[in-house]
């Protein structure tokens, strides 16, 4: 339920305000009125830090994005713009919750949150070899853990930005007819024309080499620089296989295989590469120049 308290919220926001302004106000009722009950739900389930803890996250990832959806949505606004002003305010609201919980307690919050997951590890272990788990897929599992629970102790704002700019294409893409985005007459509405800012591909090359061969103290912030870069290629890329798909009128069944088969790694790291690459070469951009000469060449025939 939080979690569809976290989607349902700024869908609700930003189509109560557009309601408004088209005077149909009864539009947004409904996930207004969900809405509600919901983030109570989301207050309780974070006990004790719950009456703390609600409203910063309600303002990060529900009246930050609902606001940037409300205003930044107008006509003639490409798609992926508005999904990266979303990201914009996300991040912004995340990064600022991790600052305050930092001058608050003066804790390292990603330290003090890999602490506490590495303390529920045993008890999950346990649970897994109660349930008759062989020891090898216990290893492998401790391992994945551990590897997550370092992830979060050096790189929390970089996972952070990552979540903010998947949470945004979540909400500007696949569920954006939810708050009205079809009204708005937006540009390029095809997930399949996303792209990518040329700022981004800047970026990610010395991003990625300080990452890789730079001072210990510059790769941490190099890292988080990377992940939400990463996911924001790894967008591009799918959309690169979308628009392959819609040229070849593939059906829905091997669709949603192929999707299945992208999100296995290590193919996200490959189809964020793609991505990259993709601001060099604009492989859409050849393919539909072929097809449009190869449709020439048929017509003339």
């Amino acid at each position: 339920m939080p979690p569809a308290g976290l989607l349902l919220l700024p869908f609700g926001a930003a189509r109560l305000g557009r309601s408004l302004l088209d005077a149909r106000p009864f539009d947004a009722f409904a996930m207004a009125a969900l809405s509600v009950p919901l983030a109570f739900v989301l207050g309780a389930l974070l006990s004790p830090a719950g009456m703390l803890g609600a409203p910063l996250l309600t303002t990060a990832f529900i009246g930050l994005p609902a606001a940037a959806l409300y205003a930044g949505a107008r006509d003639g606004r490409r798609r992926d713009a508005l999904a990266l002003l979303v990201f914009a305010a996300t991040g912004i609201g995340a990064l600022a919750i991790l600052l305050a919980f930092a001058v608050s307690t003066g804790r390292d919050p990603g330290a003090w949150l890999a602490a506490r997951f590495d303390g529920q590890i045993p008890e999950l272990l346990a649970f897994y070899r109660s349930a008759g788990w062989e020891e090898s897929s216990i290893e492998a599992a401790a391992g994945v853990f551990r590897f997550a629970a370092s992830l979060l102790g050096s790189q929390l704002p970089g996972l952070a930005l990552a979540a903010a700019m998947s949470f945004s294409a979540l909400l500007v893409y696949p569920l954006g007819g939810l708050w009205g985005a079809e009204r708005c007459a937006l540009a390029e509405t095809s997930f399949a024309r996303f792209r990518t800012p040329v700022a981004a591909a800047v970026l990610f090359v010395p991003a990625g080499l300080l990452a890789a061969v730079g001072p210990e103290a510059l790769r941490q912030g190099s890292l988080d620089l990377l992940l939400p870069l990463g996911v924001l290629f790894f967008l591009r890329g799918l959309a690169i296989i979308r628009a392959l798909l819609d040229r070849g009128r593939v059906n829905v069944f091997l669709r949603a295989i192929i999707y299945v088969v992208v999100f296995q790694m290590p193919l996200p790291l490959v189809l964020a590469l793609g991505g990259l690459f993709d601001e060099f070469v604009d492989l859409r951009g050849r393919v539909d120049r072929w097809a449009a000469r190869k449709d020439g060449g048929s017509d003339g025939s």
